[in-house]
């Protein structure tokens, strides 16, 4: 008997390695070390409060695979960049107030534009992940070329801001992707889906080619020409 073999969906290699929905390093800085002694606890549509005793967890991986390389070596550089943008902004969450100008250059002290490119390929790697495990209808071709080339996807857009809601309480969150199709063929026209990180919220968003939508305005994409991020509202 043949074993089918699950390939990476950015090389096309095969695939063994699980990327985690919810960054390491963030897991890491919200929780600290993960134990049988000091658990998390884990919530999805299907089960809540499964307790989880370490980072590995195959709860807090996708099922979607990368290879190794793609996972590690190919992709570090922008899992290091939004590791010091995400410990940026979170050393400053109180004071994230919608409207708010955060300059980045005063988190990234040199070579600010190819770390924030950095940052839009790392949440690029975690979309293309969410979008292969839930199997919606976006073709994550052109996510993959974007990180070959390490170049940004010109569709897919960032939204950073701040929920006060959760002041109280250490989270973090991945959501499902919503979806807006075009009625005649039900290709994607419109995706957004959020990652939260004790408070910090990252909007991503995939907006087709010609379509106009209100969520992203006040967005950051590296085709703007700036590293300033404006803070959006998620506190409703």
């Amino acid at each position: 008997m043949i074993e089918s073999i699950t390939k990476c969906w950015i090389c096309g290699e095969p695939g063994t390695s699980g990327e985690h929905k919810t960054k390491r390093s963030d897991l890491r800085s919200v929780f600290g070390e993960i134990s049988q002694s000091k658990p998390l606890f884990y919530h999805d549509d299907k089960s809540i409060n499964v307790p989880i005793k370490g980072l590995n967890s195959k709860r807090l991986k996708s099922s979607s695979v990368l290879c190794a390389k793609c996972n590690n070596e190919r992709t570090q550089p922008h899992d290091k960049s939004w590791q010091q943008l995400s410990d940026g902004l979170r050393s400053i969450k109180g004071n994230l107030k919608p409207g708010r100008v955060v300059r980045t250059n005063r988190i990234f002290r040199y070579d600010t534009s190819k770390k924030m490119l950095n940052v839009h390929l790392c949440f690029l790697k975690l979309f293309g992940c969410h979008v292969v495990e839930a199997g919606v209808n976006i073709d994550v071709q052109s996510f993959s070329q974007a990180i070959l080339n390490n170049k940004s996807h010109q569709n897919v857009y960032l939204k950073f801001g701040y929920c006060p809601s959760f002041d109280s309480t250490s989270y973090t969150e991945m959501s499902d992707i919503h979806l807006d199709d075009y009625a005649h063929d039900e290709t994607c026209a419109f995706a957004t889906w959020i990652y939260a990180i004790d408070g910090v919220v990252v909007n991503v968003m995939y907006s087709a080619p010609g379509e106009k939508r209100t969520g992203v305005v006040d967005s950051w994409h590296p085709k703007f020409g700036t590293n300033r991020l404006i803070v959006g509202d998620f506190g409703e």
